[in-house]
C-alpha cells in the first residue's frame, strides 16, 4: 500500500536535506581518502553491506517481509541504474581532484534537470530557464579553468556524477509517493553494491588492512544515513523547496577539504560555483512560480 503523503513539512523537509548534505559532504571525505588506494567498485562494494544490514533490519522490522516487496520492480531498478552512475562517477571524481572541485561539479544537477525536462518529462521550458541552464554552464566552464594549460579534464567525470543524479533524483520524486525511503534506499544500495563487485573483473581488488575496514564502515555509515535523510526530504516537502539546499554542501567540502588536505577553492572555482548556484537557484525560483 501507498504511504501516507508528507510533502505538507517544509521546514522539516529542509532540515532534512541540509542534516544529509552535511553526512553526504563527511561520506566523499572519507571515499577520497580510501580513493587514494582502492578502486572505486572495491570502495562501493565493501561499504554496501554496512548500509544493507542496518536498512534491511528497519524494513522488516516495521512491516515484516512483505515491506521488502516494492510498488514497482521497474521504478525501483530505474532508480538502481542512475544510482550506480552517480556513485561511481562521484567516487572517480573525488579520487581526481579535491574535495569541494568535485563537489561544485555536481551542483550542475538542476542545469541538467531542466535540460531534461522536456524530453524527458514533456515539460514547457521557457527561455528563462533556457537562460539560466546556460548561464550555469558558463560557470562550470569557468570551475574548469577554461585556460588550455590549467583546464581540468576531470571535470567530466564529476559532471558524469551530476547527470546521473540528476536523473535519480527525477525519479526519486516520482517514486517517492508510493514507494518508502528504506525501500528505496535498500534496493539501490544493493546494485550499487552488486555492481561493485563486478567491477573486480576488470580493475583488482587490493586486501584491505583492519583500520580501512573501519573506514569502510564509517563510509556505509555515512552513505546510508545521508541518502535517507535526503530521499526523507523529497517526501516531506516539494522539490523546488528543499534543492537549493543542497548548496549547503560546499560549505562542508571547503571546511574538510582544508582539515584533512589544506586545500582551499581558488578565484576559478569560487566564481563559477557562483554562477552556477546563482542559476540554479533562479530555476527553482521559476518552477515555485509556475506552480
Amino acid at each position: 500500500m501507498p504511504e501516507p503523503d508528507h510533502r505538507n513539512t517544509p521546514i522539516a523537509g529542509i532540515g532534512l536535506m541540509i542534516a544529509g548534505l552535511a553526512l553526504l559532504t563527511l561520506n566523499d571525505a572519507v571515499a577520497k581518502w580510501l580513493a587514494a588506494d582502492y578502486p572505486t567498485g572495491q570502495n562501493i562494494a565493501i561499504r554496501s553491506p554496512f548500509i544493507l544490514v542496518p536498512v534491511l533490519f528497519l524494513t522488516t522490522i516495521r512491516g515484516g517481509f512483505r515491506a521488502l516487496l516494492p510498488y514497482s520492480f521497474k521504478n525501483q531498478a530505474l532508480r538502481a541504474l542512475c544510482f550506480i552512475g552517480s556513485t561511481f562517477f562521484i567516487i572517480t571524481a573525488l579520487g581526481l581532484m579535491p574535495l569541494a572541485d568535485a563537489v561544485a561539479f555536481t551542483f550542475a544537477a538542476p542545469l541538467f534537470i531542466s535540460a531534461l525536462a522536456g524530453p524527458l518529462l514533456g515539460e514547457r521550458v521557457g527561455w528563462r530557464r533556457w537562460s539560466a541552464v546556460l548561464v550555469g554552464f558558463a560557470g562550470v566552464v569557468i570551475m574548469a579553468r577554461p585556460t588550455p594549460d590549467a583546464f581540468q579534464w576531470t571535470a567530466f567525470v564529476a559532471l558524469g556524477a551530476a547527470f546521473f543524479g540528476a536523473l535519480r533524483d527525477i525519479v526519486t520524486r516520482k517514486i517517492s509517493a508510493v514507494e518508502s525511503s528504506n525501500l528505496i534506499l535498500l534496493y539501490s544500495t544493493a546494485a550499487v553494491g552488486l555492481a561493485g563487485c563486478a567491477s573486480a573483473a576488470v580493475v583488482p581488488w587490493r586486501v584491505p588492512d583492519l583500520n580501512d575496514i573501519g573506514l569502510f564502515a564509517l563510509l556505509g555509515v555515512l552513505n546510508g544515513g545521508a541518502h535517507f535523510l535526503m530521499i526523507e526530504s523529497f517526501s516531506r516537502a516539494e522539490a523546488s523547496i528543499v534543492s537549493p539546499f543542497r548548496y549547503t554542501a560546499l560549505v562542508w567540502a571547503v571546511i574538510f577539504g582544508y582539515l584533512v588536505w589544506g586545500d582551499l577553492p581558488d578565484a576559478w572555482l569560487l566564481a563559477g560555483a557562483a554562477l552556477v548556484v546563482a542559476s540554479g537557484l533562479y530555476i527553482f525560483h521559476r518552477e515555485t512560480r509556475a506552480r
